[in-house]
């Protein structure tokens, strides 16, 4: 039986079906994006959950450490605010860090694990880890290592998912129930100036309602032929039906080393 750590390279290293890359407009993001009444596509959603996050750090100068880059899309995006050599990105990947140097050059891409973070202490202004903290083998261990790695006044901020138990039957200590109880183990890890705020609407809900629509609308514009509509509208209510099911919080969070 396959451990945690390889099915989620299986998962992500997998090579995406073509419906899924259109529907991000081969933006290489993979994940479930802010949306707002503005925001068009699901590309432009994932570039604002960049920047809310971003928003949630005061201060943008010095070293950023990007945990669980995937393909390198929000590395790109940290380009906009911080110089290619004051941005350090990780993942379990070699295959995605190989895409994510070719999408953001300049900046620094080891293969490392986000609960082993082999920087020395005080290394990193700020961190950002988006949609992966679920994954890991533990979140406690993550947030030990984020605290230790980061310099005093520095920010840890993330977008995380709760679902329920039967997720996380392989890192049992990951199935938390609530919004508090993610603030509470980032207090135990040491962390102050904790914020959790419930996105579950402008994020998770309202990307289950814009995937459905999308081959709608796409047919409707001219840009999908019958085939590939029904190929998408199946595609899209399968997936959306199947993790709707087990969704629970959409969260974004900030906490301060003091």
């Amino acid at each position: 039986m396959k451990n945690n750590r390889q099915q989620i390279l299986d998962f992500y290293d997998g090579k995406w079906h073509p419906l899924v890359a259109e529907y991000y407009g081969h933006s290489d993001y993979m994940n479930y994006g802010y949306w707002t009444a503005e925001t068009k596509n699901q590309a432009e959603a994932c570039e604002n959950l960049i920047g809310k996050l971003l928003s949630m750090i005061p201060d943008k100068n010095g070293r950023i450490l990007d945990v669980a880059c995937g393909r390198g899309a929000s590395t790109r995006h940290l380009l906009r605010h911080y110089q290619p050599s004051n941005i350090v990105a990780i993942n379990i990947s070699e295959k995605q860090l190989k895409r994510a140097s070719e999408l953001a050059p300049g900046c620094t891409f080891l293969l490392r694990d986000a609960t082993q973070l082999e920087f020395p202490s005080s290394s990193f202004d700020n961190i950002i880890c988006v949609e992966a903290a679920f994954h890991f083998d533990t979140r406690d261990s993550f947030y030990r290592e984020a605290f230790r790695v980061l310099k005093p006044g520095g920010y840890l901020v993330t977008a995380d998912i709760l679902g329920p138990r039967s997720w996380q039957r392989k890192v049992p200590a990951n199935a938390l129930q609530s919004p508090g109880e993610i603030a509470d183990h980032l207090a135990r890890a040491g962390f102050e100036n904790v914020r959790v705020i419930d996105a579950t609407e402008e994020c998770w809900k309202r990307f289950i309602r814009h995937a459905r629509a999308w081959p709608h609308q796409e047919r409707q514009a001219g840009r999908m032929d019958l085939a590939t509509y029904v190929r998408a509208s199946l595609f899209t209510i399968l997936f959306s039906s199947l993790f709707n099911f087990g969704v629970r919080y959409y969260l974004l969070t900030s906490a301060q080393k003091p």
